[in-house]
């Protein structure tokens, strides 16, 4: 949940570098970071022999994701845009109940009724930047990117490493499409420490333990933690000063990390009494 938190606040200092730039430099910095901790864990072949097709996958959604985000992060304002895509888990949940064919519950789908809410709440008339519908559908794309992405991970088979190898295939797809449709640009020293710290938190770290997760049987555990994120994130803005944080985008992340909870059935499970009583 830290490292995503993170993400708002390094972007906001970013600045108005092109997005395909920063998350290609990012990514980049990202491969090499996990490079370096498989090889001292004895896990470079592991790390050189992933599925080709596995790495292509997670690197289009993770590209797709990340640069609709920072696409959005301007013309809604960073808070906002984080509560916005940060109705993944609630669309991550109403995925996996029809994919699997489970009917959700009346609290789950409360909780995606006060997700929805919460969202509406953040990008209501205290928007930063001004309504701005597309940003609010960048913002929106982005979240369900990654729901989509999460729904399908969730079901991968393999505790080897993924994210890692990704982030050299990512780098190359961000880097050519920056060569492609933005202007050169050249980083100042502080958007260079936000690109590194974009690379190595937020972008790869918290990628690997949530992958990792999701498919080692502590996907719920994480789950619970990570809804905590867009709070996080508004905490660190407003901390450091970085944007503004209105009032309600701050109510907007509370309901949606409770829509998020509750739909994920982590109340339910809890409530329920344990066996032999």
């Amino acid at each position: 949940m830290l490292f995503w938190s993170t993400w708002p606040t390094l972007a906001t200092v970013a600045g108005a570098a092109p997005p395909f730039l920063v998350f290609g430099l990012a990514s980049a910095i990202g491969f090499v970071i996990a490079f370096l901790i498989s090889a001292a864990q004895g896990h470079a072949r592991a790390f050189v022999r992933t599925s080709p097709g596995t790495m292509a996958f997670v690197a289009t959604a993770l590209l797709v994701n990340n640069v609709l985000y920072l696409m959005a992060m301007p013309r809604i304002g960073p808070a906002e845009a984080n509560v916005v895509a940060y109705l993944w888990p609630v669309m991550l949940v109403t995925i996996l109940s029809v994919t699997r064919g489970e009917r959700l519950s009346f609290l789950a789908k409360t909780g995606i009724c006060l997700g929805f809410l919460g969202a509406a709440l953040a990008i209501g008339p205290t928007f930063e930047h001004g309504f701005d519908e597309f940003g609010i559908l960048l913002a929106f794309l982005s979240g369900l990117t990654f729901a989509v992405y999460a729904a399908i991970r969730s079901a991968a088979k393999g505790t080897g490493e993924v994210i890692g190898p990704s982030m050299g295939i990512l780098a190359v797809m961000a880097l050519l499409a920056h060569c492609m449709f933005e202007e050169r640009t050249t980083l100042s020293a502080v958007q260079w420490f936000a690109v590194a710290g974009i690379g190595i938190a937020p972008l790869t770290l918290s990628n690997v333990l949530w992958d990792k997760a999701t498919r080692t049987g502590f996907a719920s555990t994480i789950s619970g933690i990570a809804y905590l994120t867009p709070v996080g994130s508004i905490a660190l803005l407003a901390l450091f000063g970085v944007a503004t944080v209105s009032w309600g985008a701050l109510l907007g992340a509370l309901l949606v990390v409770i829509g998020a909870v509750a739909a994920s059935g982590l109340l339910a499970k809890r409530a329920k009494p344990p066996r032999g009583e």
